[in-house]
């Protein structure tokens, strides 16, 4: 009996000495890892913002909110991760930063992440999808102000539009002249814009989906009505904006347009010629661009007067954006006129030209190609080459009434 006790004692002490050293071992196999969020802009309390870290093989996630000063540390067992850190609210967020390929070791990684605003942190976020600014005849007469434009949501997640910009270069690519010195800041990455308008909100009022699109117009009416507010049998490739999401309205005693109360306006920044000046024949390129309201004030204050091309004494001012403010931008313009690009090859490798007059008004609408991306979701083409990315649709301008 005594010896079969003694026994026992014997395997229950290898049995607890075992399941010590496994435990000491799986405690040696996770590691504290450190997470400090950072960014440009100023933040007091990052209390809002939550870290995600998932192990890329396994697909496992850890996720946990910051302090206020940025910090979050997680007990990771060893292997490689990526580290997202965003303001997620809602399943949104306004801010975003990301480190791939983490290795997690026997040494503790301090790991500093820079957050930014999330759709220049993105690969994908917002495109330019819908262009109509050559607008129609109607078979007997030119009809104005009926352009307008839309932005897309590319990515995979919700985003707020709230502080995006539309940008208009100053420059006309059908045009030249002896010297250029708007081209001439090109060469420096900084282009000479005409015109600048924003989204208005205070960042997260206005929420596009996956897949969703916001409506820009020049004058947010029913432009197939007539003057008594009736439909116009004439006008049979007018189109019904009243149901746009922005208005580009410039108040000036000249304006041309009527503001309609219904529908926001975007932020008027800068209006060279106090008017929402889209070339009817394109030759005006168009931007989507993102800049803070601190980039924005100071581009208007240092202004800059430049000569229209090919007006010499037409002196007009202008603003120097930096190229890298833009997200999107496409090289429109008409065929056989194209004299030189006035967007860097670096946004827009190419150019998609209508084939229309100099005023022109041939009712030519221009539409991204419509793609199944990997995941077998409809998106639309966007490889920074807008004569492949593009089509042209005669009479294709698309109606958005009121709901």
């Amino acid at each position: 009996m005594k010896k079969n006790f003694s026994l026992l004692l014997l395997v229950l002490t290898i049995a607890l000495s075992i399941a010590c050293s496994s435990e000491d071992n799986n405690k040696d196999s996770f590691v504290d890892v450190t997470v400090q969020i950072t960014s440009e802009q100023t933040i007091k309390d990052y209390s809002n913002f939550q870290v995600t870290v998932t192990e890329l093989k396994s697909g496992t996630t850890f996720t946990e909110k910051a302090s206020v000063d940025g910090k979050v540390t997680f007990q990771l067992p060893l292997g490689s991760y990526s580290v997202v850190a965003e303001d997620l609210i809602n399943g949104a967020s306004t801010l975003y930063g990301r480190v791939e390929n983490v290795v997690v070791a026997s040494s503790a990684p301090q790991i500093t992440l820079k957050v930014a605003p999330i759709t220049s942190s993105l690969e994908k976020s917002f495109v330019l999808d819908e262009l109509y600014f050559n607008c129609d005849k109607n078979g007997i007469f030119q009809v104005y102000y009926e352009r307008y434009l839309t932005i897309r949501n590319v990515s995979d997640r919700p985003l707020y539009a709230d502080g995006l910009s539309i940008a208009i270069c100053g420059d006309y690519n059908s045009i030249e002249v002896e010297k250029n010195e708007m081209d001439d800041y090109l060469k420096k990455d900084t282009l000479v814009i005409g015109q600048l308008y924003t989204i208005p909100g205070d960042g997260r009022t206005y929420r596009v989906d996956p897949g969703q699109s916001l409506v820009l117009a020049n004058s947010a009416i029913n432009h197939k009505l007539d003057k008594d507010g009736k439909e116009d049998s004439k006008k049979v490739h007018s189109i019904d904006l009243s149901g746009a999401n922005f208005e580009f309205f410039v108040a000036d005693p000249y304006v041309q347009t009527v503001d309609n109360p219904e529908v926001p306006n975007m932020i008027v920044d800068h209006a060279a010629n106090k008017a929402f000046n889209w070339e009817y024949n394109g030759s005006m390129p168009i931007m989507l661009v993102k800049l803070t309201k601190e980039q924005r004030e100071k581009m208007v204050k240092n202004q800059k007067m430049f000569s229209r091309p090919g007006l010499s004494w037409m002196k007009l001012p202008h603003l120097l954006m930096p190229v890298t403010a833009i997200i999107d931008g496409v090289e429109t313009g008409y065929q056989n006129n194209l004299i030189h690009k006035a967007l860097p090859t670096s946004v827009d490798r190419s150019a998609i030209l209508v084939n229309t007059g100099m005023s022109g008004f041939d009712g030519q609408f221009i539409k991204r190609k419509e793609v199944i991306d990997a995941k077998g979701k409809r998106t639309v083409q966007d490889t920074n080459n807008s004569g492949e990315d593009f089509e042209i649709i005669v009479h294709g301008q698309k109606s958005y009434p009121k709901k």
